[in-house]
């Protein structure tokens, strides 16, 4: 009898919580590294946000198809970032959810900075990354800080560490987990204290709806709130008793809306299933 020959194909290995930390970590020392050496050969790139953005990019690309080799070598890169269409009703809920909680984060930001004040050179180096003195830095600001870091965010995070997570374990605890590894790879306990809750939200919004659109769209519209009017040159607007408690009405009514409309979509359930459920 004719011996079958052994599967050439490479096996998945599971992605552990354990492994999800090191990729993040990796992925935020890539960052690191490219940022000083593109200082290093160009003076000034480090407040410069196209730079910031590209080393980003490149950071969590490397991880990714590290990620891919190791972990999901049999996956298309369609799955793993969970490019799926949800509803168009979905994506409105997202950019309502995501925009409403922009001024309690920033309520919560400006309490922080009562209470713990930033360093002098801190505040400077942000001054001059949110410099708007041309239209050029303008255009900058928005198509980086709200476009394609969101994105590339919601992409790592949200599909190439949430998927591969999700094969092997409950959904409620991979938002947990990659919001954590997210927040705490921000470096800084401010941002940590007020970036958690946002980060919670958009994980849920990708395990509810099985698709990496939905908190994409919700955090382009979280950092599109203060960004774009402060790249027109305006005041964003300020966290006041009323608008807190609209605002926060609103997230509240967004995310009750797309947990109903997640029970009830074929979509998102058939999206669900090829994530794991």
């Amino acid at each position: 009898m004719d011996s079958v020959p052994p599967s050439t194909e490479p096996k998945d290995r599971p992605l552990s919580f354990a492994s999800a930390a090191v990729w993040t970590i990796v992925a935020l020392f890539l960052d690191l590294f490219f940022v000083g050496l593109t200082e290093a050969g160009r003076e000034g790139a480090f407040f410069d946000l196209v730079s910031r953005t590209a080393c980003e990019a490149l950071g969590y690309s490397i991880v990714f198809f590290g990620i891919l080799r190791l972990h999901e070598p049999n996956t298309s890169i369609r799955h793993v970032l969970a490019l799926r269409a949800p509803s168009v009703i979905a994506l409105l809920l997202a950019l309502a959810i995501g925009a409403a909680l922009s001024l309690p984060s920033e309520w919560l930001d400006q309490a922080l900075d009562a209470r713990f004040p930033r360093p002098p050179e801190e505040k400077e180096t942000l001054d001059r990354i949110l410099s708007v003195a041309t239209l050029g830095k303008r255009v900058t600001l928005v198509s980086t800080l709200v476009i394609l870091q969101p994105a590339f965010d919601e992409l790592f995070f949200r599909g190439v560490l949430f998927t591969p997570l999700r094969r092997t374990h409950r959904v409620e605890t991979v938002v947990v987990a990659t919001a954590a590894f997210e927040t705490l790879g921000s470096l800084s306990p401010r941002a940590m204290i007020s970036l958690l809750a946002a980060t919670l939200v958009f994980a849920w919004m990708r395990g509810a709806t099985g698709s990496i659109f939905p908190s994409m769209l919700a955090r382009m519209a979280y950092y599109g709130v203060a960004v774009v009017p402060m790249a027109l040159g305006r005041e964003p607007p300020k966290p006041t008793k009323l608008l807190l408690a609209v605002s926060s009405g609103v997230a509240v009514a967004g995310l009750l809306g797309l947990l109903l409309l997640s029970r009830r979509s074929a979509r998102m359930s058939d999206a669900r299933l090829e994530d794991g459920d």
